[in-house]
């Protein structure tokens, strides 16, 4: 595969299961290393530990500490990121999860859960925003809040969002179709 791809903007990444998209996902997280050639974000190799601040990645499973609470989590993310909690406490409470902070993640709902991974993985802007299949589980609220936000996300930099069936109001400016 030869792709290039560039900001500002929203590409969704579309095709059937099987057809790479995840795999893309890790590529351009650096987690996976091609087999041939190189993937780059803004001209660093993705596996270079100076990629991390380049992107932000939002795989599609959360992976959250079932113990630690909602804002525990924030913190880590904000820590880990180096970055301010309250933007993030602010964005928690847009998702209406103002009331589930003190809460641990196996209490919350799966739309709940999925909103809390969602504003951990994107705690830092940054110019490259990957998501795969962000809307699963999520209600309506958390849908329409997720848009506004790719909205402003895709104003200022290059968003992926890997998804089988995009949500109304959603407009991607380009779609990567890739084959099984």
């Amino acid at each position: 595969m030869s792709l290039a791809l560039g900001g500002p903007g929203l590409v969704r990444i579309a095709g059937p299961n099987g057809s790479g998209k995840s795999t893309l996902l890790e590529l351009v997280s650096g987690f996976l290393a091609p087999f041939e050639g190189e993937v780059r974000i803004s001209g660093t190799l993705a596996h270079s530990p100076e990629a991390r601040l380049l992107r932000s990645v939002c795989r599609t499973a959360p992976a959250l500490y079932p113990s630690m609470t909602t804002r525990d989590h924030l913190a880590f993310a904000a820590r880990c990121r180096r970055t301010d909690l309250n933007p993030l406490l602010e964005r928690a409470a847009s998702y209406g999860l103002a009331e589930w902070l003190e809460a641990p993640a196996a209490e919350l709902s799966t739309g709940n859960q999925r909103k809390l991974w969602l504003l951990a993985c994107t705690s830092l802007p940054t110019p490259l925003t990957i998501l795969d299949e962000p809307f699963n589980g999520m209600d309506d609220h958390g849908v329409e809040t997720l848009i506004a936000e790719l909205s402003k996300w895709s104003d200022e930099g290059l968003v992926l969002l890997i998804a089988h069936t995009p949500p109304r109001g959603l407009e991607p400016r380009q779609t990567v179709l890739l084959e099984g």
